[in-house]
């Protein structure tokens, strides 16, 4: 129960007194649902004197007694919901901050779509399982109450059917913790379904082109047929809750028949004891079945919230380190110093990098695919931190540097152009926080963008769908770029900008870049090297280490690396 003490001292315990309200409704229900079976005890006993007084005080009682039922069943079901409704909301920011927050590498370990079933299907269950815990106290406390009234009738007869109900805590006990382990892998095989169904529609063109579709049905199937038999086992194990409980309830009611039977006849107790005492088991008969629900269910939403404390827990490496020092707008400098980089899984990407970059320098780096200029990309916004040597800015180690201080001083356009959800000038105001209207559209006039944006029915208002899905790839690149033209970073990393681009828009876009990157330091990581031709440093790297580097021409001129990838673009068209 350790998940659920952490749920309450994190979450909530914010709304104590949501909860102490809804305890409080629970002890009314609970006391005036035992009452019955002192009032029947009462009222038969008046009937055996042939008492007239019973004919008013009796339905008067009975009222009273469902009046206040009522009044705390709504009292305790509309503050427990209340407290669980905010406490579900406050655990699914946390979450949400912490996932986007999260390293880079612990991030890689799961699918996105996994990650967002966290969101969805587990917190349903803790959910599920919170409120059913709520409604175990009530049965807990009803047949508390229930069980004492019924002591005060007949203390014997109640003692045997406490025992006979005490004899199915044990099957119940080993049932829910089987369904405890069943749920748990139950909800990671929901997550990896997820995951492959986000998988298979994200490449379905490719899936149809290649003819995929029996592949991805047969595995599929196969995750349907593991989900498929997990739920069957917790079928199973649920499934003999109720019949377990129905059974011994029998069993209590068998046993309450003889023993009453054999009082009557002694003479020891009454009809009105009797009565009262069937009363009182009616009362606590469903109480107790709901209590093995409620021990399956809270098993189930403590593998939940195993899950969900999982993504909690996650350790965060790339951070602030202590006295980390806040940089204002800084000069771009740049030095690499036998740096080397290994990926958390194992294999390296940068071996003894060294390399020096003027402020206001426009850099390219090229090789071949995985010589690790990705890799230079990731470090400098501290996406991941080297593993050996340092990245110096300004002659600081960036890692001295606040992480927000630091990212603030670099723009970024990648090749994948992220548009997230919302206008698109909330898209491109994304790149200055509290950039104007006017801002904005300069920003999307540099990058040629305003012609499209202007053109849609509501401008800059159009709110963009999932994946961006009515924008050409083009534009959505262009929009990418207004993005960093806004943000006049001192640093830009530009990986492959105008690679989705017509030639008549790349030319405008290089245009612009060009202009945006005097005075500034920019790194340019380029395949078509008809576009770095005018960089002021050629970086040419293969398997993580820089082996030239130069302008285009002497590169050219030594014949090395650099002369083969030209040759081989540039040849055939000569």
């Amino acid at each position: 129960m350790n998940s659920y003490k952490r749920l309450w001292r994190g979450w909530m315990r914010r709304y104590l007194g949501a909860v102490l309200l809804a305890l409080l409704g629970i002890v009314v229900s609970a006391a005036a649902s035992a009452g019955y079976a002192k009032i029947i005890q009462l009222i038969i006993a008046a009937f055996e004197v042939k008492s007239v007084s019973v004919i008013w005080w009796g339905p008067l009682l009975v009222l009273a007694l469902t009046t206040s039922k009522g009044m705390g069943t709504w009292l305790y079901q509309w503050s427990s919901g209340g407290a669980l409704a905010r406490a579900e909301a406050d655990l699914q920011g946390d979450m949400y901050a912490k996932l986007v927050n999260a390293d880079l590498d612990r991030l890689q370990t799961e699918a996105p779509a996994g990650l967002a079933s966290r969101f969805t299907a587990d917190i349903q269950l803790v959910r599920l399982s919170v409120a059913q815990i709520f409604q175990g106290i009530s049965s807990v406390l009803i047949l508390v109450f229930t069980v004492f009234a019924m002591l005060t009738i007949d203390a014997i007869t109640t003692a045997t059917l406490v025992a006979l109900f005490a004899l199915a805590v044990l099957p119940v006990n080993r049932l829910g913790t089987r369904a405890h382990l069943l749920s748990r892998d139950t909800q990671k095989q929901v997550a990896q379904l997820t995951g492959d169904v986000a998988e298979a529609l994200d490449g379905i063109r490719m899936a149809r082109t290649y003819q995929l579709e029996q592949h991805l049905q047969s595995g599929a199937r196969g995750v349907f047929g593991r989900l498929r038999e997990l739920k069957l086992g917790l079928i199973s194990a649920e499934s003999r809750i109720a019949p377990m409980m129905e059974t011994f309830s029998g069993l209590a009611i068998a046993g309450l028949l003889v023993i009453v039977g054999w009082r009557l006849n002694a003479g020891a107790t009454s009809l009105a004891n009797f009565m009262a005492l069937m009363t009182g088991f009616g009362v606590i008969s469903q109480p107790a079945r709901h209590l093995g629900k409620t021990f399956a269910l809270a098993r189930q939403g403590e593998a939940a919230l195993e899950r969900i404390f999982a993504l909690l827990d996650l350790e965060q490496l790339i951070a602030d380190r202590p006295g980390a020092t806040t940089i204002g707008r800084a000069k771009g400098g740049l030095e690499f110093k036998n740096v080397g980089f290994r990926y958390p899984a194992g294999q390296g990407a940068l071996d003894d990098l060294n390399l020096n970059i003027a402020p206001g320098q426009k850099v390219a780096f090229v090789g071949r695919s995985g010589a690790g200029k990705s890799t230079v990309f990731n470090l400098l916004p501290r996406l991941f931190d080297v593993t050996e040597g340092a990245i110096l800015l300004d002659g600081l180690d960036l890692r001295d540097h606040t992480l927000a201080s630091l990212r603030q001083n670099i723009a970024m356009v990648s090749q994948d152009s992220v548009l997230l959800s919302g206008s698109i000038g909330a898209n491109i105001g994304f790149g200055k926080q509290g950039a104007t209207p006017d801002e904005i559209i300069a920003a999307a006039r540099a990058a040629a963008a305003d012609g499209f944006i202007s053109r849609l029915p509501d401008g800059y208002d159009t709110v963009v769908g999932p994946g961006a899905s009515a924008f050409s790839g083009g534009e959505r690149q262009r929009l990418s770029i207004a993005r960093a033209i806004l943000r006049d970073a001192p640093i830009l990393l530009l990986d492959e900008p105008t690679s989705a681009l017509d030639a008549e828009s790349e030319a405008a876009i290089k245009a612009a870049l060009d202009g945006l990157s005097k005075g500034r330091t920019t790194l340019v990581i380029a395949h078509r090297l008809a576009t770095i031709l005018d960089a002021e440093c050629i970086v040419v790297m293969d398997r993580g280490r820089v082996v030239e580097t130069g302008k285009h021409a002497d590169l050219l001129a030594e014949g090395g690396l650099y002369a083969e990838l030209y040759r081989l673009q540039f040849s055939e068209g000569a």
